[in-house]
């Protein structure tokens, strides 16, 4: 047969393979796209699973960064200085902890036991003498830390017997009854507090509290709010040792 025949004969043959290599070809790399989305959707949800799992301090509105367990998460810590570098500690009792929301998750380790937890806005944490910006550490001396825990109560924090306990109910999607206590020191002396619930303090809208620049303005919008005022704070604070 001459060359040129030979050439015509193949030619329906390839005008075959070719649309067959490149379909097999697509539907490889559909399939291989569809299981990477599935494993790295699968990846996501595990993900968001455990962070809701660790996750502590939560509500709809105004607890809305939770805060995962210092016992399990890895933190970056940093001394302040603008030369160190970050680094990651795993396993050990944090001060403070920062999230999506402002402020901090503050806790305290008495010596007694258990642990105290609050989440401080700006002016709280200056109250603590805590850096609004980096991370602080359990003080390894137990009588600096019952002071740090002392303070905590002044601002009407609240004692768990374990982090387990805390987990526990800051995952209890039920907040609408859960109390509610704001605190001011004004510099004249007494304490300005304020009880609440979850839901009275959403309803009314008493979060804006947290948006004071200082103790004294703290004082006054919690006075606005209605605020008993208590020449001996330990009329209205429980700050028995």
């Amino acid at each position: 047969m001459p060359p040129s025949n030979r050439s015509h004969a193949s030619h329906p043959i390839m005008t075959l393979i070719t649309p067959t290599i490149f379909l097999i070809a697509a539907l490889s790399g559909s399939y291989l796209f569809s299981l990477r989305t599935r494993c790295s959707g699968s990846r996501t949800r595990d993900l968001a699973t455990r962070a809701r799992a660790r996750d502590l301090d939560f509500d709809t509105e105004e607890d809305d960064d939770m805060i995962a367990s210092t016992n399990q998460r890895q933190l970056a810590y940093d001394s302040g200085d603008d030369d160190d570098d970050l680094v990651i500690l795993n396993g050990l009792p944090f001060r403070t902890q920062f999230g999506v929301r402002s402020g901090a998750a503050v806790r305290g380790y008495p010596s007694h036991g258990g642990l105290y937890v609050l989440h401080c806005n700006a002016v709280e944490l200056d109250f603590l003498h805590l850096d609004r910006f980096h991370i602080a550490m359990r003080s390894p001396d137990q009588e600096e830390e019952d002071a740090h825990c002392a303070n905590m109560r002044k601002l009407g924090a609240m004692w768990w017997e374990s982090e387990e306990a805390y987990i526990r109910k800051a995952m209890d999607p039920n907040k609408y009854n859960d109390p509610v206590v704001f605190v001011g020191w004004p510099a004249g002396g007494g304490a300005w507090v304020l009880r609440t619930t979850h839901g009275d303090a959403s309803e009314r809208g008493i979060g804006r509290i947290n948006n004071a620049y200082n103790m004294e303005e703290q004082c006054r919008i919690i006075r606005q709010m209605g605020g008993i005022y208590y020449e001996n704070p330990r009329d209205g604070l429980d700050l028995a040792a």
